[in-house]
């Protein structure tokens, strides 16, 4: 059978009868034992004035607290020490010969085969890179000649920055392992305050080790840069 939904009609009670209503608020709370509490009729005491005065101070400095929380967090984030840059970068330009790059307080670095200055050195990393090769110690070994014959040492290498078409030699095993530590490199930057030289700083540079870790090849040829400003075709 269909039932018809109708709105109820609101029922009239007067207070007479809502007193006593065993639902109404006052016969309910009784029956719950609860009670009002009784009305203050004088004036307040020391203690409740020291409450009352505690009471509105710790409110006061929660508000406070809760201000300066939200500003912290509206204000821009502020950078690590670490994050911080130079404030003056010139590039990496270390000058047209080895002992200018010295004056300018370049050194050789053997991960970047270039001389570069503070700012363009991940000193740390590249000492790690040099535990990486097949030498005593980790060493890596440099060779004269492309067939690895002649070996020679890291000083002579590093004075190759005087004459920009000499040339060192190195098996592949050193330009993977620099490849993956230029990725390294070009990381560490976001928390170090370096930059990465230009000429490496490319996707071209990125895209060029992808090949020499792809493809076989027997080694690797490198000159010796002074001025690593300049990006170059890989």
């Amino acid at each position: 059978m269909d039932r018809e939904y109708r709105p109820m009609e609101r029922a009239s009670f007067d207070n007479e009868s809502l007193a006593t209503l065993p639902w109404s608020s006052t016969s309910f709370t009784r029956q719950l034992g609860y009670r009002e509490p009784p009305k203050s009729c004088g004036p307040s005491s020391p203690r409740q004035t020291y409450f009352q005065w505690t009471k509105n101070v710790t409110i006061y400095l929660f508000a406070i607290w809760g201000i300066v929380t939200l500003l912290s967090q509206i204000r821009p984030l502020h950078f690590h020490k670490g994050q911080q840059k130079p404030a003056n970068l010139s590039g990496c330009d270390c000058g047209d010969s080895t002992t200018e790059a010295e004056s300018l307080g370049c050194k050789f670095d053997s991960l970047s085969m270039a001389w570069l200055p503070e700012q363009c050195r991940d000193d740390e990393l590249t000492a790690e890179f040099n535990t990486k090769g097949g030498g005593p110690n980790g060493e890596w070994i440099y060779y004269a000649d492309k067939l690895h014959t002649e070996e020679i040492d890291v000083a002579v290498v590093a004075a190759m920055g005087n004459d920009p078409s000499a040339r060192v030699h190195m098996d592949k095993d050193w330009h993977m392992v620099h490849c993956v530590y230029y990725w390294r490199k070009q990381f560490r930057t976001r928390t170090n305050g370096k930059i990465v030289e230009p000429r490496s700083d490319t996707e071209d540079h990125i895209k060029h080790c992808g090949m020499v870790i792809l493809e076989a090849s027997y080694g690797t040829v490198s000159g010796v840069a002074l001025n690593t400003n300049e990006a170059v075709d890989e």
